[in-house]
């Protein structure tokens, strides 16, 4: 038999002996000593006859053991599904929030700048890790250095535009240096068309910091 087991009914075994423990530890008791050796020794030197196990015993036995095994299913799958609801929150706010690629971090003064070609089309191009931005957010800025977020931002003086790349909280963890023959190009407006545009920045929202990736000629 189990030491541990053996242990406890030891504790047992006096309370039995003398008819006063409960109903649900006689039972244990009784359906142990019944396979137990050593536990019956012990309880014939306390002088008691050791007798069957009754049916009623038997029955109590199994509604114990019927409960314990219910008690520990409900709480594996609390368990289950509170580690599972976890995991998914986790992951659903990772796939779901945008963070602002980091300025130095993935060396963006090297690998994002902008172009004009002889037809006067602006490019944003990209490369390396640059590329992995799902995202390439728009912003507008006026003559007076206002963003068109902020209230002072005045549509009558717009001097400049602003990109800001974006990528989702979980690529911050998958994003490899493999990348780094990865190329991409994005046209963004023609200098004929928009004489009002004189520069082009890289905006880093999260520090306020503006980098100037093309300004006119």
């Amino acid at each position: 038999m189990n030491k541990k087991s053996c242990e406890l009914i030891a504790d047992l075994l006096p309370l039995y002996a003398d008819n006063v423990c409960s109903s649900e530890s006689r039972a244990v008791v009784a359906e142990h000593i019944a396979e137990c050796e050593n536990c019956r020794m012990q309880l014939r030197k306390m002088n008691c006859d050791i007798k069957a196990v009754p049916a009623e015993d038997i029955n109590t036995i199994k509604r114990i053991k019927k409960r314990i095994f219910i008690e520990k299913l409900v709480i594996i799958i609390v368990s289950v599904l509170f580690v599972f609801g976890v995991s998914y929150g986790t992951l659903f706010m990772l796939l779901n929030t945008d963070t602002t690629m980091d300025y130095q971090k993935y060396n963006l003064a090297e690998n994002v700048w902008v172009e004009q070609d002889e037809k006067g089309d602006v490019w944003l191009v990209r490369k390396a890790l640059a590329t992995q931005a799902w995202f390439i957010y728009p912003d507008i800025i006026d003559s007076n250095g206002n963003h068109i977020d902020d209230e002072a931002f005045s549509k009558d003086n717009i001097a400049a535009f602003a990109y800001t790349l974006k990528q989702r909280a979980i690529d911050s963890f998958a994003i490899s240096e493999t990348m780094i023959d990865n190329e991409e190009r994005t046209h963004l407006f023609n200098v004929n068309d928009n004489d009002k545009i004189d520069t082009i920045y890289y905006y880093d929202d999260t520090n306020e910091a503006e980098y100037v990736l093309w300004e006119r000629s």
